[in-house]
């Protein structure tokens, strides 16, 4: 019998929007992935898909696919004033499922947002139903007296990538649980699937966690028998044998199906590659355009400071500006002054103050006294300013860096 599985529900650090219920790492998780010849680890948290570059990033570490998830929170009605919080598990099979998980998740922080971020069951039906994977999640998936009715619409819904999620715990709620699941797997021809729900690693994390919780004070009554850990898969079968409710052949259906999870399509976002990345002030416009609004606005702004300038000093200044602009073209860097042209416009314009001293090494690039980021010329400063502090070609190409 195989005792391997893929660890796609589980909780680190980052878990839980307003206080955290793990005390573990990613980077633990991808340890213990690779320890166990486990293939993939997943960014899953409650409410939120995680930190999920720094799950990318250590997944490339360990050698392991990444997988973009999530435990949401879910109701009937986003608009309605309901705290029944159930919970599901979104996966993404590849980058289109990816940025629907992602768009659901943000308009559960926009439009569903009730003391936690929630999605509802339209939102789970907008879901591109090939590019998803969902489970039932855990015992908080079946808040509602009719959660069997609406998971069975989820699973219509999704085919052949919706599952009834079983866990091991030893406790009362989940047999029951893990009893309802079987019999809708058998009267409707569903798959189950194991969830791991880790919240730590290793058993004796446990403590550690509790006494976290407990210095938040938070308290979880109800987590007598419950198995929070990442085990191997002996122990998982183990655990399922001794809570007496799942046939050998349920558990290794179960174990088995997680392993569907290795067939993550590696996501394409350029979210995902170390190409520096910036909001912009113009969705529209190409890099070219905004390159040339950028050059332009530059020497208008110095036309009108150019009078202020001693005549035999305006070539030098004219030079240096070529300069500074040739470095921010040839990093990409437009949109970073484009942007923080217009905040710092619209701050001073409130009543907003630029310090006379500037902030950090601002005051390094002339064209930030031109675009009214600092009052300092450092051209004439009476001491020596070195332009490269802010911004160099080489810091940052070579280190995919901003300008400091």
């Amino acid at each position: 019998m195989g005792l391997t599985y893929q660890n796609y529900h589980k909780h680190d650090w980052f878990s839980n929007i307003r206080v955290t219920d793990s005390v573990v790492s990613p980077e633990d998780y991808a340890k213990r992935a690779a320890e166990l010849g486990h293939g993939i680890i997943s960014s899953c948290n409650h409410g939120t898909q995680g930190r999920y570059i720094e799950c990318f990033e250590v997944a490339q570490k360990y050698g392991l696919k990444f997988l973009f998830a999530t435990e949401a929170y879910w109701v009937k009605d986003r608009f309605e004033k309901d705290r029944s919080n159930c919970h599901i598990i979104l996966a993404a099979k590849n980058e289109n499922g990816r940025q629907a998980i992602n768009d659901v998740l943000s308009e559960a922080n926009i439009s569903g947002y009730y003391y936690q971020p929630r999605i509802d069951i339209s939102l789970i039906l907008s879901l591109p139903p090939d590019d998803v994977w969902v489970t039932s999640a855990c015992v908080a998936g079946f808040k509602y007296d009719d959660a069997d009715e609406i998971f069975l619409r989820f699973a219509k819904h999704f085919g052949n990538n919706f599952f009834f999620e079983v866990q091991y715990h030893d406790t009362d709620m989940q047999k029951d649980l893990n009893r309802k699941l079987i019999d809708l797997s058998n009267r409707h021809n569903i798959q189950i699937i194991f969830g791991c729900d880790s919240h730590f690693i290793f058993p004796e994390q446990e403590d550690e966690r509790t006494s976290y919780l407990n210095s938040k004070n938070i308290f979880y009554e109800d987590e007598s028998g419950w198995n929070l850990d990442y085990p191997d898969g002996k122990t998982a079968y183990e655990r399922f044998k001794k809570q007496g409710i799942l046939t050998d052949p349920q558990i290794k259906e179960a174990m088995d199906n997680t392993n569907v999870f290795l067939e993550v399509e590696e996501y394409t976002s350029r979210i995902f590659t170390k190409e520096i990345k910036m909001p912009t002030v113009y969705p529209g416009k190409s890099k070219e355009e905004k390159d040339k609004i950028f050059v332009d606005l530059i020497w208008k702004l110095w036309e009108k400071e150019k009078p202020k300038i001693p005549a035999d000093k305006v070539s030098m200044y004219e030079e240096e500006i070529k300069k500074e602009v040739g470095i921010v073209l040839d990093t990409n860097h437009a949109d970073y002054f484009l942007l923080d042209y217009e905040l710092i416009k619209q701050s001073v314009e409130k009543g907003g103050v630029i310090t006379r001293s500037s902030r950090g090494s601002g005051s390094s690039f002339f064209i930030n006294k031109l675009l009214g980021f600092t009052t300092v010329d450092r051209i004439s400063a009476p001491v020596p300013i070195i332009a490269d502090r802010f911004m160099s070609r080489s810091r940052i190409l070579e280190t995919k860096s901003l300008a400091d």
